[in-house]
């Protein structure tokens, strides 16, 4: 074969007249086919574009122009190999035949383009990786399932679709043609993708394709080819952050220079990668009877093959009676972000479904800094989950429980950065009706206060969520509600009020204001009752205390008739005690 020469995307010898060729397809498949395009070309074989006359589609046209060439038998061979397998990722042969001195075979024109292609623009979005994981890890099963070794895969004959679905266009090096296939140097660019043992010039076997797997992941992970000395190759994570554990820990088992220390089979890959990430699943209309657990090892699983290629699933952050929350990373956006996965049995209802993505999307407009931002709704497999911003800090209650009670200076200034949220979030009518320590959050650097789930006591709060978790109609959780909200009265903004009082003063003293049954915290709140801070501690100044005692008050008329005003009486009431607000805030 001549020198070959790239004119606007084909690559035709330089010995082939591309004219002549192309008025020879055109005549001598009139009424089949019409060609199109000229994509590749030698002189002995050729690419074309064409549409097929007869079905009307445009198809992919190879043809073997020279008869006495060694690598005719080869082109036969490929052909009846492609014809004899069935699988997505494989491309289909539609026809095939001879014409004259010529053989050709007609199949399926991919829409899309080449992972060499794709790769100059830089590393794959990771979703598309893990999707072109579980295509290759399919396609070696089943091609390995027929006792054939595909032996060499490169870039440039992994095509992907517009669906990001990828397709094997070239089998020419399957250990089933080695008997046909002429002996040619491999080009530079494919040899780190060939494994080690077939370029030293063994036959291979199923744990060659896996490597090769895993040299085509690597290059779509990190945007570079791996080098050619596997024991060369950098950590992927260290290339890229955001490459999930799973992928990397697959990746570098696959380019084991030692067969052996590779994946036995690609099912075992696939199943690695499973484990951690999950796969898609359709949604279910109801809750499946193991959804009824509350072991947090069977939610990691349910939650791995719900999130599918969208999040990789961190670690677990906290549970509640609402469900549990996860440290993910969003694999679009490449970023961690806390994920809310509520339990099935608030969301069996569609309409608790509908009504919670409403709110919570109206939520998400509340844009301030010390309000934890939604960002997306989602839910697969049965399950419901929103996401938020991932707060780099403990909750109120968990810095309470692990180191005591706070000093008066930083309750205060928790106090105010909540009451600054609350005046953007009523004023657009939001309350959120469920404030309490565990919805607190506070950055460990700054030492910020954000508030989260908005959305979801908004969407949730007030329903008939009954039964296994002892939820009422009744909004709120009881150490920490209003009294109107315990005896089902009507809840306004001063709800919040009450509710973060509360948790000021748990700050300060170490211990839930209210404990016990329900009604035992109802009758305690109708009569007035309240956690004196005095009885654990003697520093807080006393219109200070005044100032919060109004804060939760028995009755709504009672307290601060909007949160702007519960900022101005703290201020107030510090005044007199060394200016402590304004050494805060300057």
């Amino acid at each position: 074969m001549g020198r070959a020469s790239r004119v606007s995307g084909q690559l035709i010898s330089d010995d082939v007249d591309a004219v002549k060729l192309f008025g020879q397809v055109a005549d001598l498949f009139q009424g089949v086919f019409e060609p199109l395009q000229i994509i590749a070309a030698s002189e002995e074989r050729a690419l074309f574009v064409a549409r097929d006359l007869v079905l009307r589609r445009r198809v992919a046209l190879r043809v073997h122009l020279d008869p006495t060439a060694a690598s005719r038998s080869w082109f036969d061979r490929e052909t009846q190999l492609l014809a004899a397998l069935d699988h997505p990722v494989l491309r289909p042969i539609f026809s095939a035949g001879a014409v004259g001195d010529w053989m050709y075979r007609a199949s399926k024109w991919i829409e899309g383009e080449s992972l060499d292609v794709a790769i100059t623009r830089g590393p794959r979005p990771l979703p598309a990786v893990l999707q072109l994981t579980r295509d290759l890890a399919g396609v070696l099963e089943y091609v390995h399932s027929q006792r054939i070794v595909l032996r060499r895969i490169v870039p440039a004959s992994v095509m992907i679709q517009l669906t990001q679905r990828a397709v094997l266009t070239d089998l020419r090096y399957a250990n089933v043609h080695m008997d046909v296939a002429p002996p040619a140097a491999e080009p530079d660019v494919a040899i780190p993708f060939i494994a080690p043992e077939i370029r030293a010039g063994h036959a291979g076997e199923p744990h060659s394709d896996i490597f090769t797997v895993g040299a085509l992941l690597y290059l779509a992970t990190t945007g570079q080819a791996p080098p050619e000395d596997p024991a060369a190759v950098q950590s992927p994570k260290g290339l890229r952050q955001a490459c999930p554990q799973a992928l990397e820990r697959i990746i570098c088992r696959a380019l084991e220079v030692a067969p052996r220390d590779r994946y036995h089979t690609a099912a075992e890959m696939l199943e690695d990668l499973v484990s951690d990430l999950g796969e898609y699943d359709v949604s279910l209309p109801v809750v499946p009877e193991r959804y009824a657990t509350d072991d947090p090892a069977a939610w990691e699983k349910l939650l791995r093959r719900a999130l599918g290629d969208d999040y990789e699933l961190l670690g677990e952050l906290g549970s509640g009676g609402f469900g549990r929350v996860y440290k993910v990373r969003d694999l679009a956006l490449e970023r961690e972000v806390a994920l809310k996965v509520l339990h099935p049995y608030l969301t069996v209802d569609p309409a608790v479904v509908e009504r919670f993505q409403r709110e919570a999307r109206t939520a998400a407009l509340l844009t301030h800094q010390n309000i934890v931002n939604t960002f997306d709704i989602g839910g697969r497999a049965g399950l419901q989950w929103y996401t938020m911003e991932y707060v780099h800090g403990r909750s109120l209650d968990r810095i309470v429980t692990q180191d005591g009670p706070l000093s008066v200076d930083r309750v205060l200034r928790m106090l105010l950065e909540a009451l600054e949220a609350l005046t953007l979030a009523h004023a657009r009518n939001f309350v959120h009706r469920d404030l309490k320590p565990e919805n607190l959050l506070i950055e460990g650097d700054t030492g910020t206060v954000q508030i989260a789930d908005f959305g979801l006591a908004l969407a949730l709060g007030g329903e008939q969520l009954a039964g296994a978790h002892g939820l009422t109609g009744r909004s709120g959780t009881p150490a920490f509600a209003a009294p109107e909200q315990l005896l089902g009265e009507p809840v306004d903004h001063r709800a919040d009020l009450y509710s973060l009082t509360l948790s000021a003063i748990f700050a300060l003293t170490g211990e839930v204001p209210f404990t016990g049954a329900l009604e035992s915290i109802a009758a305690r709140q109708a009569a007035g009752h309240l956690p004196q801070v005095n009885d654990y501690r003697n520093d807080v100044p006393a219109r200070v205390l005044r100032t919060l005692h109004l804060g939760a008050a028995r009755y709504p008329d009672e307290r601060f008739g909007s949160a702007q005003s519960y900022i101005a009486a703290l201020r107030e009431s510090t005044r007199s005690s060394g200016g402590l607000l304004a050494r805060l805030f300057g």
